[in-house]
């Protein structure tokens, strides 16, 4: 008895278990979608932005300080807080660590501890910052690295800055990706947009300088955002990869189980009906002799 007592505690663990690993692909899910979206709208704001650099710049020579120059190169890092999510974290750790200096020149933000534990060890970390967990918390810790960098800025001039972050690609797979902040790409920025039908040529009615400053701003700011959903959106579909194939092994485990499980109580049955039998037989041996 003993025996099937254990095997109904495992049993009732991997279902336990079974129920959890289901409420979180339910979770991954709805993150997956959640952060699909936003970041479609970021992307389309961008493109808004883009076009209105395009009509600010199209016959203006580039400003200075948007080319780039000497100085210092910031490098950020997109990672996650939580694990159970594959190899999300390992693969970004090793695509960018090799591309960022072990010098004290450079500087590091690292947003996701479970990417802090790794790099810590081998780079400097300047900033640290943990990844938001809603769509509606991704906009105050963008802004939270913006001034970040804003006060590397005020320290030494900056150079470069550099992110480094996982990308969704189809469903199931992702990529990682290298992307230049800054300095900006002013040859794309300012390519005609392809969907440009108008005759009137665009013009700017406020001062050209302030109205700059504001769309790098808002470009800075939407770059940010964007890749916070992407990082997310991949993040939380490997995780929900991770959870199927958790959820496989463990049906296949209560499966072994249930089979272990209905093997011992037959046993048992059958244990019990000879003890039956053989207590009947005695016992009609035992009257016979009497007789």
């Amino acid at each position: 008895m003993q025996s099937l007592k254990h095997i109904q505690q495992s049993i009732h663990s991997a279902t336990s278990l079974e129920s959890i690993v289901s409420t979180m692909k339910a979770y991954a899910s709805s993150n997956i979608l959640h952060f699909q979206n936003a970041s479609d709208a970021s992307n389309a704001y961008g493109e808004v932005l883009r076009d209105s650099l395009y009509m600010l710049l199209y016959q203006e020579s580039p400003f200075p300080y948007l080319a780039e120059q000497e100085g210092q190169t910031i490098h950020v890092v997109f990672g996650s807080d939580f694990g159970l999510s594959g190899r999300f974290n390992e693969r970004i750790v090793d695509f960018s660590l090799p591309q960022i200096p072990a010098g004290e020149d450079d500087k590091l933000i690292v947003i996701g501890y479970q990417i802090l534990t790794r790099i810590q060890h081998k780079r400097k970390v300047g900033t640290f910052f943990n990844v938001p967990q809603t769509e509606e918390g991704i906009t105050p810790i963008v802004q939270r690295v913006l001034l970040s960098i804003d006060d590397f800025r005020k320290q030494r001039p900056i150079g470069r800055i550099i992110l480094y972050y996982n990308k969704p690609v189809g469903k199931i797979s992702m990529k990682e990706v290298k992307e230049i902040l800054f300095p900006l790409d002013l040859a794309k920025m300012t390519r005609k947009p392809a969907d440009w039908n108008s005759k009137s040529l665009p013009d700017v009615f406020m001062d050209k300088e302030e109205m700059l400053s504001d769309l790098i701003q808002q470009i800075f700011f939407i770059s940010l955002y964007r890749t916070f959903c992407y990082s997310l959106v991949t993040e939380n579909a490997s995780r929900l990869a991770s959870m199927q194939s958790a959820e496989k092994n463990i049906q296949e485990r209560l499966e072994e189980l249930e089979f272990h499980y209905r093997r011992e109580r037959q046993s048992q049955i059958t244990e019990d009906i000879s003890d039956i039998i053989s207590g009947y037989m005695a016992i009609k041996k035992q009257e016979e002799a009497k007789e």
